[in-house]
């Protein structure tokens, strides 16, 4: 991503709806199906928020290729990082009990090559959890901002994953509220062909809509926990490396 964007990461997501309702969606499905881990790695753990969280609980390493994504989360406080490609994991077969990679693997040309890597580096048993945009045909300016290879339908999102090697544990949408708001938005831009230059669609709302957004979002959270939802502007899924 461009250096503005890590800028704007770090400025907002403690407050903004997004990666709060994200954090939020993310922490029930930890809380229910894996628990406390051990040692983790955060796959491209940007400027850090979620990772800062993690280290109360687990040995938490992060990892990311930009220099600038890891000083913002130096700034955080945040220990144990590693610049690296998220397709060559700078450890050993079997030595992590969870990988998150969270918005990360639509970043990456290989994308089997990195689910792949995951496992390598997982411990039988351990857990991998990610998160990706999903619609191809939401394609728009803020993938092309930041950076995106693509958007993934749920068929192409599963494909990543072998049964013989993963255990599927959750498959889900998630950011189901906001889905008809991004579709008439994004479609919209669209038609209109804008010429401006490519943006993220992340900035500051007004206090009552972010706050609207992030009550919303606590109940889909909840609802999350125990059940799946068929659509939604996100795909989230958990696997289990298989035992033996």
């Amino acid at each position: 991503m461009e250096l503005m964007e890590y800028h704007d990461m770090y400025e907002l997501e403690d407050r903004h709806w997004w990666f709060q309702a994200r954090l939020r969606m993310i922490e029930g499905l930890l809380r229910r199906h894996v628990g406390r881990p051990g040692r983790m790695l955060d796959l491209g753990c940007g400027t850090g928020m979620f990772l800062r969280r993690r280290q109360a609980e687990s040995v938490a390493y992060g990892s990311d290729l930009s220099p600038a994504a890891l000083a913002f989360c130096r700034a955080r406080g945040i220990a144990n990082l590693m610049q690296a490609d998220a397709g060559r994991i700078p450890l050993a077969d079997a030595s992590l009990d969870l990988i998150t990679a969270f918005d990360l693997i639509e970043h990456v040309d290989d994308d089997r090559g990195l689910v792949d890597e995951a496992w390598r580096v997982l411990r039988p048993g351990g857990w991998f959890m990610a998160t990706v945009p999903a619609h191809p045909l939401l394609w728009s300016s803020h993938d092309v901002s930041l950076h995106h290879r693509r958007r993934y339908t749920g068929h192409e999102f599963e494909g990543l994953f072998e049964p013989e090697r993963w255990e599927r544990v959750r498959m889900t949408s998630c950011f189901a509220l906001v889905l008809p708001a991004a579709v008439l938005v994004r479609l919209s831009r669209r038609l209109r062909r804008a010429r401006r230059p490519p943006h993220s669609d992340t900035y500051q709302v007004p206090a009552w809509l972010n706050h609207l957004l992030v009550a919303l979002h606590v109940v889909e959270a909840r609802w999350l926990e125990r059940h799946d939802l068929p659509l939604g502007l996100s795909l989230m899924t958990i696997r289990r490396k298989r035992e033996g």
